[in-house]
């Protein structure tokens, strides 16, 4: 509970804090707020004073003043509420702005393992529709809370000065309300962080779910997952109208109390009147019922200002348990920096496991020498694209030293790192966007003739050109309007267009046609000569070539050395190829 407490006060301080950085527009919204106040507050007792010295003693010019400062004051605090309106709203956008800005910033730099945890849709969840929860909070909640508080002060005062007996007979409500409004508060709070952990298991399911729609449809399941999202929806629906309930009973309840006070008012004043005792005056009575009204009106809209509140806690309480993770991996432990490194790579004792105790890599060594093209094979699981990873430092080992030219790879600037390094995987990776852009990724210094030079040189110029665009061809969502082995010549064409010194193929040929096996083979040749090259592959041909084969199994180097030792040595490479190998052929 008082986790909860404490994440919640940190979430609201670090709001506040990034609010001050538009500190003119937030004090702007403070000073209208307190002029509101002070105008809705003071209207009451000009309508005393317009009835008991006006009206009571038919001063007529006296009744006309007041009523054209009456009108003059409620059109001024028209204009101040569309200014408070314009200025919350301003205020909230931008501060949505730089929370997006700093989340997406964040996102940048996570580990791989914490997107591999955590769904799509959960993201998509926190950084869309818990990001808008911040407007309702500045535009319904805090700000509106502050001039409400405001208001309310200002009305106590005012019934002070109008008449100390029935300013007591409404504050002795006061605590009532707070009791009231402070039990619905605390049981919405619930209601709501249900709501938004329904939202997220929707969003989730249904991100999974259309990207997914293909298995679906083949396999038949369209019925249970109906029914998964009928059960998921059912129980958003449940959240809600828990919500709905509550609100039902809270607000009868404070026009039950208001309307009893003001009766008390109304019986006391009279009482006094019938009596000839005290000195309530007509005036009093009926400012007082206003009172009562701009008092209660603030206090009900204080607690379900406080509910917003809370509903939009609940998501920017996710939101900033991301911005305050450590999920990211630190970018030095020194700033070396490099224009070009050799690729003189050596892996050291590595060890390394994603699960704690659960090891993947267990004391790796090998040294791959500069400009040297390696291979890699193993069975599924036995750690051949964890010892890539490393290298890219999409994670930390646990245990031993990665170098590059005698550096630690811990001591590299992460960005300069990962500059000398290309990666190809299998299932190669591209935005919804013209293969210039994918090829370019923003780098205004690629020219079109560049590319089309390199796309000849690879074999790809003529099919690029075949497109009804050609290079300015969209390829739509993770490039669906292209072929697997297309994805992968145009991934390959990318890198080719910025400088390394590293290249990782990782199944980078594992689902190639007879078509495109030529052009890919040419490609791959382009992209290794003269770089350190490392290949995860199961094609014969590939592991021929190739300088040197390290054969993973367990996370254990068991053997290395060229294809022709390794089949001579009649070990564990051998019969893989026995196995699987000859079936690529």
């Amino acid at each position: 509970m008082n986790k909860n407490l404490n994440q919640t006060k940190s979430s609201l301080k670090q709001l506040i804090l990034i609010s001050l950085n538009y500190r003119l527009t937030l004090i702007s919204t403070i000073i209208i707020s307190i002029l509101i106040s002070f105008i809705s507050a003071y209207r009451p007792k000009l309508i005393q004073k317009a009835i008991d010295i006006h009206i009571l003693y038919k001063d007529f010019l006296g009744l006309k003043n007041i009523l054209i400062l009456i009108i003059m004051l409620l059109f001024l605090e028209s204009i101040f509420h569309f200014i408070l309106l314009y200025l919350s709203n301003v205020l909230a956008q931008n501060v949505i702005k730089k929370i997006r800005i700093l989340l997406f910033e964040k996102l940048l730099h996570f580990k791989n393992s914490f997107f591999n945890r955590t769904p799509i849709g959960k993201l998509v969840s926190y950084s869309v529709s818990d990001i808008e929860t911040i407007a309702v909070i500045f535009n319904d909640g805090i700000l509106l809370v502050a001039g409400d508080v405001l208001r309310i002060i200002m009305i106590i005062i005012m019934m002070y000065t109008v008449h100390q007996k029935l300013s007591f007979i409404v504050l002795f409500t006061i605590p009532f309300m707070y009791i009231i409004t402070r039990f619905f508060q605390n049981t919405l709070k619930k209601t709501f962080q249900e709501e938004r952990i329904q939202t997220s298991r929707l969003n989730s399911f249904l991100q999974e779910n259309i990207v997914g729609m293909s298995i679906i449809q083949l396999f038949h399941k369209e019925k249970e997952e109906y029914f998964k999202f009928e059960s998921i929806n059912r129980k958003l629906m449940n959240a809600h109208f828990k919500t709905i309930f509550y609100f039902s009973i809270f607000f009868p309840i404070v026009e039950i109390i208001s309307a009893i006070t003001i009766s008390i008012i109304i019986f006391y004043g009279g009482f006094h009147a019938f009596e000839k005792i005290g000195n309530v005056k007509p005036g009093q009575i009926i400012a007082f019922i206003f009172f009562i009204y701009l008092l209660f009106r603030p206090m009900r809209q204080i607690a379900d200002r406080f509910n917003i509140i809370q509903r939009g806690i609940a998501g920017i309480e996710r939101i900033f348990s991301i911005l305050n993770s450590k999920e990211f991996i630190p970018p030095n432990r020194g700033n070396l920096r490099f224009e070009k490194l050799k690729g003189h790579i050596v892996f050291n004792n590595v060890h390394f496991s994603y699960i704690e105790n659960e090891m993947v890599l267990n004391g790796i060594s090998f040294k791959i020498q500069p400009g040297e093209k390696v291979a890699i094979v193993g069975s599924t699981g036995s750690g051949k694209s964890t010892i890539t990873y490393l290298i890219s430092r999409f994670y930390d080992i646990k245990k031993g030293n990665i170098w590059i030219d005698g550096y630690s790879i811990q001591d590299i600037e992460l960005k300069n790192l990962r500059s000398h390094i290309r990666v190809v995987t299998q299932d190669a990776f591209l935005f919804n966007d013209s293969i210039i852009n994918n090829v370019t990724l923003g780098d205004p210094s690629i020219s079109i003739g560049k590319i089309e030079d390199m796309a000849k040189k690879i074999g790809i110029h003529n099919f690029i050109t075949s497109l009804p665009d050609g290079y300015k061809s969209i390829v739509k969502e993770k490039g669906s309007l292209l072929s697997t082995g297309e994805k992968q010549l145009i991934s390959f064409l990318r890198v080719q267009m910025h400088p390394y010194s590293v290249l990782i193929l990782d199944e980078a040929t594992a689902s190639l046609n007879k078509e495109l096996e030529k052009m890919i083979y040419q490609a791959t040749d382009l992209l290794t000569k003269h770089k350190t090259s490392i290949i995860i592959t199961h094609r014969i041909s590939t592991l021929e070539n190739s300088d040197k084969i390290l054969v993973i199994d367990k996370g254990s180097i068991v053997e290395k050395g060229t294809h022709q030792k390794l089949i001579q040595l009649n070990g564990y490479y051998a019969g893989l190829y026995k196995e699987s190998f000859d079936k690529t052929i």
